[in-house]
Formats: structure tokens, C-alpha cells, sequence
């Protein structure tokens, strides 16, 4: 039977999330609704027991003429929740160890490098609102599944068969050019063994 791996979460880490403590400034903070949709992610990531792989603050867009969320906040909580994320993944590792099981990575098959994992994990994507892009979360939730196949030394999960709505008009997603580029990019990279 295989075991999947869960991360537990606590419902403080999920409120802290949900809720979040960040401060404003009148102009050059970080759009409010880049930086909740990327903790709507971290929190829908939570719920589901899941890992949350580290969060940049690289593709989120600066409010240049109204208020925004100071960008020394949003860092400090994303340094957070990878902080967090390193102390459950060691905790979690401590009891398999204990109980005598074998850490994961022996029984992962594939090794991937850390930069094709750092590679993946700073991509960016210039969102736009006009001409062809992609639902934002879907591609993120495909970049999610891919770090966490990397992370478990899994094959990728199967990238020409990857498909994203479109995004509706006026509401804005990712450059669609710039997320086939890197998807054909994706396909070409290897593991170490």
C-alpha cells in the first residue's frame, strides 16, 4: 500500500494564512490581489495536507498609484510559511526515521538537480490582460505538481498533454507565449539519474 506523504498543517498556520497580518503603503507596495491569489494557493495547498513549495515574490506585479501591501510584509510571511514548511518536513522525517521507515528519497527513483528545482521553482510569468494568456492558477498548480514530482524524485508529470483555459477577457493571466516557451523548455530538461 502506498503511503502518501501529508504535511500537518495546524489550523493556526491555515488562519495565519487566511488572514493575514500584512501592512499597506500608499504606493509601490505589491498589488493586493497578486499577493491573495498566491496565498489562496498556499492556503487551498494547506488544507489539503499538502506541501507548499517556496513562494517568490518575483511575479508579483508593484502598485505604482494606490495602495498596496508593503513588500517587507509579503516577504517576511512567505519567509515564513517556508519556515514552517522546513520544521513540519524535518518533524515528519524525525517520526519516519523513528519508526524505522526509510526516508523518502531512498525510494524515489530520479534525482533532480537543485537548479532545474530552483528553475522551476523562480519562474515568472508577466501577467497580462490583453492578447493570449492562461488561468494563473491553473499554471500554478501545474508548476506545484511538478516541483513536488521533483522534490519526490518522480518522473514530470506528463507536460504535452498539460492544457490551461484561457483566461477570460479583461481579467488578465499569464503571457501564454511565455508559459508554452518554458513548458517546451520543461520537456527537454533530465533527471541526474
Amino acid at each position: 500500500m502506498e503511503r502518501v506523504a501529508r504535511t500537518r498543517w495546524t489550523p493556526d498556520h491555515i488562519s495565519r494564512i487566511e488572514k493575514p497580518m500584512l501592512s499597506l503603503q500608499p504606493r509601490g507596495g505589491y498589488v493586493v490581489a497578486d499577493v491573495k491569489r498566491q496565498l489562496d494557493r498556499v492556503a487551498s495547498l494547506m488544507r489539503a495536507g499538502q506541501p507548499v513549495p517556496p513562494i517568490s515574490t518575483a511575479g508579483l506585479r508593484q502598485a505604482r498609484f494606490r495602495e498596496g501591501y508593503s513588500p517587507e510584509s509579503v516577504k517576511a510571511l512567505f519567509d515564513n510559511v517556508a519556515e514552517w514548511q522546513r520544521q513540519l518536513s524535518q518533524q515528519q522525517e524525525a517520526v519516519e526515521v523513528a519508526a524505522g521507515e526509510r526516508p523518502a528519497p531512498e525510494r524515489a527513483g530520479l534525482t533532480w538537480s537543485r537548479e532545474q528545482q530552483v528553475w522551476v521553482r523562480e519562474i515568472t510569468f508577466v501577467s497580462t490582460r490583453f492578447g493570449s494568456s492562461y488561468e494563473t492558477d491553473q499554471v500554478d498548480d501545474f508548476l506545484d505538481n511538478v516541483l513536488r514530482a521533483m522534490a519526490n524524485g518522480e518522473p514530470l508529470p506528463d507536460i504535452r498533454s498539460a492544457q490551461f483555459h484561457m483566461a477570460r477577457p479583461g481579467r488578465g493571466g499569464y503571457d501564454a507565449a511565455a508559459v508554452d516557451h518554458f513548458l517546451d523548455q520543461l520537456e527537454r530538461i533530465r533527471p541526474l539519474s
